[in-house]
């Protein structure tokens, strides 16, 4: 995790759903290189990470990141974050290897043709490139993570969030 100088920062930030408060208010000021969250299943881990990603807004306080919001700020949010989930199926979009690693670089406004081609690069440097053209339905649930974790690191966020990241990774994968 690389945060800049502003770093993320939640003032009074609380999610509800439904009525229920599922995270409190919480406020933190966030600069160090790394950080790492613990606690119990279901104690709002992955919430507080969906938090500052901008993939939930809060509906009291304010969470900002390198100073803007990033539920406001989508194209600034995308540049300063990446998040990982814990469920790879929750995370990916594309029926090939190939379309769903090119997607965020598209995203950031890089030309089809040149995000397929980092894609590429990317399998052949992993000794994956044959995975290019597979369908994500064929890899292996360990492998479809690999797959959201390569997608992540190739849209290079300056931070990047990691929720339970090396669920389902074998031990060979998980050391790289």
């Amino acid at each position: 995790m690389s945060i800049a100088p502003d770093g993320i920062k939640l003032l009074a930030a609380r999610v509800s759903l439904g009525g229920r408060v599922i995270l409190h208010p919480l406020t933190l000021d966030l600069t160090e290189r790394r950080i790492g969250i613990l606690g119990r299943n279901g104690s709002g881990k992955t919430t507080l990470l969906r938090l500052i990603a901008g993939l939930i807004a809060p509906d009291q306080g304010q969470v900002l990141v390198e100073g803007v919001d990033p539920c406001t700020d989508r194209p600034a949010a995308l540049a300063a974050l990446g998040i990982l989930f814990q469920n790879p199926d929750h995370q990916i979009l594309f029926p090939t290897v190939e379309e769903e690693l090119s997607f965020g670089l598209v995203q950031q406004g890089l030309p089809q043709t040149q995000a397929l081609a980092r894609a590429h690069a990317t399998l052949q440097d992993e000794g994956r490139a044959h995975w290019a053209r597979a369908p994500v339905s064929t890899l292996s649930q360990g492998q479809r993570h690999y797959l959201c974790l390569l997608a992540v690191l190739l849209m290079t966020p300056r931070t990047i969030l990691l929720d339970e990241p090396f669920a389902g990774l074998d031990l060979p994968t998980e050391q790289r």
